[in-house]
């Protein structure tokens, strides 16, 4: 698409979005969305999404309905979105189309996200694929697990008031995900507990646009996760606290000890096992000087 520039004159491009929607973009203050929607798997597979169609709402509202290129394309005005995956598609192997592999959206939905000018934003969408792993819209595909669930934020921690980053967030309750491709775990034989380190996650949150919560998923995408479970003899189970941190941006996100044990599975020899469970605690995101506390409502599926 050619845009054109006539001196001092801003020229409004108008863009025919893929559902066949008319949009007026003003081309100096535009960057583009993308999304692609295939990938291959270590092990050679190729997955697709198919009959997809997107609800974007923010600063534009456009509907993507033609997804049957490999990458779709929005130009979009700058500012704060949500794209939202309506119900209707499937997920496909691309060796095998017109069959669908049951897969589960695991991403929070809609999804925020942030245009640029002059920029290209991807988004991704994240599923779980049984027996396969996990893909992503910009599809990828692993054999890893997830944390999922709700952060009510309710305070501030450091820094008081609108000059804490974190202060637009209090009041708020915003959908998450902590998704991980691999994952080593190792034993404590003194007090029966299992403790695991991810591999390189992936953070996603959803709710209203936040620029900080961006900021915060980007520092901290491929950082390992570290948690712990320990069983009671009753058979129950403990989760003690978890985190990620990223020294680059200075930034901490910590899910700390569960306020109760809940039900769960121990092996043989009493230790507990990585099958799914649910728990609440606190948790935290914070920097150097200033952060914010949240409750943290979790399913986890190692």
């Amino acid at each position: 698409m050619r845009l054109l520039n006539l001196g001092a004159c801003v020229l409004a491009l108008v863009v025919v979005a893929c559902g066949g929607e008319t949009v007026t973009v003003d081309p100096q203050e535009a960057g583009t969305l993308q999304m692609p929607l295939s990938s291959t798997a270590a092990d050679g597979k190729v997955y697709r999404l198919v009959g997809a169609t997107f609800n974007i709402t923010g600063t534009q509202t456009v509907t993507v309905t033609d997804t049957a290129a490999d990458t779709v394309q929005v130009t979009l005005q700058t500012g704060g979105y949500s794209i939202e995956l309506a119900s209707g598609w499937t997920m496909e192997r691309a060796d095998a189309p017109g069959t669908p592999v049951p897969a589960t959206l695991l991403s929070p939905n809609p999804l925020p996200f942030f245009v640029k000018k002059g920029e290209t934003t991807q988004v991704r969408f994240l599923f779980k694929l049984p027996g396969d792993g996990t893909a992503d819209v910009g599809i990828h595909v692993d054999s890893g697990g997830w944390f999922a669930g709700t952060l009510q934020f309710d305070s501030l921690d450091g820094d008081y008031g609108p000059m804490n980053p974190y202060y637009e967030l209090v009041g708020t309750s915003v959908p998450f995900v902590i998704s991980f491709e691999s994952f080593t775990v190792t034993r404590d034989s003194w007090d029966r507990m299992s403790h695991m380190e991810t591999g390189p996650v992936t953070i996603q949150f959803g709710g209203a646009p936040s620029e900080q919560l961006q900021r915060v998923a980007a520092n901290l995408k491929g950082k390992p996760f570290f948690f712990s479970l320990r069983a009671e003899p009753t058979g129950r189970l403990f989760f003690y606290g978890s985190s990620l941190y990223s020294p680059e941006g200075d930034l901490h996100l910590e899910i700390l000890s569960s306020f109760e044990s809940f039900p769960g599975v121990v092996d043989g020899d009493g230790y507990p096992v990585f099958e799914p469970f649910a728990f609440e605690a606190g948790a935290r995101i914070r920097g150097s000087s200033s952060g914010v506390w949240a409750l943290a409502d979790v399913d986890v599926s190692p």
